[in-house]
């Protein structure tokens, strides 16, 4: 069986607290940022399998994202 994947802000919930510093926070934000671009370029990529598209999952996000 295939293990579920956590979403970033799954991930965030459970990783961060309340008695973290500012720069323990801003990792974790960081961190939960970048797994989110990670999953909106994958979710891309998935579908233009779907629809005979491919290569323009990073152009995709830096369009939508600004990143």
């Amino acid at each position: 069986m295939m293990e579920k994947k956590q979403t970033a802000v799954q991930w965030l919930f459970k990783s961060a607290r309340l008695d973290m510093g500012i720069y323990d926070w801003l990792l974790c934000i960081e961190h939960a940022e970048e797994m989110e671009r990670e999953q909106i370029i994958d979710a891309y990529v998935n579908g233009e399998h779907q629809q005979g598209f491919e290569g323009e999952a990073e152009q995709y996000y830096n369009e939508q994202y600004g990143k």
